[in-house]
């Protein structure tokens, strides 16, 4: 009788570190480095709005 498993709760998994590093333009939605200031493919600058 004290054979019998508890049932056990799956580990929580972080998150995937894969954006971590990359920002995506507003404009053209291009996934730039963190460290460029601008998009590498249309120079629209980090942070711009769309609106």
């Amino acid at each position: 009788m004290g054979d019998k498993k508890s049932p056990t709760r799956p580990k929580r998994q972080p998150k995937p570190s894969s954006d971590e590093g990359y920002w995506d333009c507003s404009v053209c939605t291009f996934r730039n480095s963190a460290e460029a200031f601008k998009c590498m493919m249309c120079d629209v600058r980090k942070g711009t709005s769309t609106r």
